[in-house]
């Protein structure tokens, strides 16, 4: 596998199950209906969601959060969410139990511009959350919970854990590690100028997001399925087989065709992958062959 050793396919293994292993919970602390569309957008097709919330999302009021660090640590996130009825003397407390456990506190806010955004601001500014930590939700025409988002920015590592239980940050959690993926291959193929240098690395990142994809599919991990999941690899190496085709007829400086090569490869291979989990079945060989042909298709586009 491009010169990648056993043991580091291993290692990477162990890394991806570490991190799917977790057991996470998000807490939302706010009050009436901002509150309860958040729970919801969090829970939307979670199985064992019971009245539309799942048991990985807990709701509650400000007054029910506790106060101590030793229980608000229980939570790796907390959401406070903004309502006209909760002063910030009301959460105060609750920021500060979080921020004393190693948590992270985030605000979220209603969608407003301008001018308009100020009150709300202030409430985040009051209750001790800074701009970093905080989300404007509810943005019409928005395709996405942008707080849902930020969650899952605020979990790191520890999203991979609560996507195999919330469809609705598995979506988030997938996307976000094949952009960065691909990123990163696309950086590793620009700068690493010693022909096929590049290679293991790539490759390595390739696997580590395969699995991620996989593990956040609620995928067992076992050496054997993870065997049988980097299969699905393979489908990488003939799109890199045509992006190295393409290096030949490109015009311009080869470095910068390269890290199109890996941005563009690592990506169609993500999108792969996670078509490949959705659906429950075998990544087959026609549809390998047709996500070759479009990379290839993608590559003499270059020598246009």
């Amino acid at each position: 596998m491009a010169n990648v050793s056993v043991k580091k396919i291993l290692s990477v293994l162990g890394d991806v199950r570490a991190s799917a292993s977790g057991s996470v919970q998000v807490c939302l602390v706010g009050r009436g209906e901002a509150l309860a569309r958040l729970a919801a957008d969090l829970s939307a097709g979670a199985a064992d969601a019971r009245d539309g919330v799942s048991d990985a999302v807990d709701a509650l009021e400000p007054a029910d959060f506790p106060a101590e660090p030793g229980m608000a640590g229980r939570w790796r996130v907390v959401a406070f969410i903004w309502d006209q009825s909760i002063g910030a003397g009301d959460v105060l407390p609750a920021v500060g139990a979080v921020r004393a456990a190693g948590g992270h506190a985030i605000a979220v806010l209603p969608w407003a511009a301008g001018t308009a955004r100020e009150p709300y601001a202030r409430w985040a500014r009051e209750i001790g959350i800074e701009r970093g930590d905080v989300t404007w939700d509810g943005r019409p025409g928005g395709r996405a919970s942008a707080a849902v988002a930020r969650i899952v920015a605020a979990l790191g590592d520890d999203a991979l854990s609560l996507a195999q239980i919330l469809p609705a940050v598995r979506q988030q959690v997938v996307d976000g590690l094949i952009e960065s993926t691909a990123r990163q291959n696309g950086v590793i193929g620009a700068l690493v100028f010693m022909r096929g240098a590049d290679m293991p690395a790539m490759t390595l990142n390739q696997v580590r997001m395969v699995l991620g994809i996989a593990a956040a599919h609620g995928e067992d991990l076992g050496f054997d399925r993870a065997l049988e999941i980097l299969s699905v690899v393979g489908a990488g190496f003939g799109l890199r087989a045509a992006g190295r085709e393409a290096q030949h007829v490109a015009p311009g400086p080869k470095w910068a065709v390269k890290g199109v090569i890996g941005y563009a490869g690592t990506m169609a291979l993500g999108k792969a992958a996670e078509a490949y989990f959705e659906a429950g079945a075998p990544l087959t060989p026609e549809r390998i062959r047709k996500i070759s042909g479009t990379f290839g298709r993608l590559g003499k586009g270059f020598a246009t």
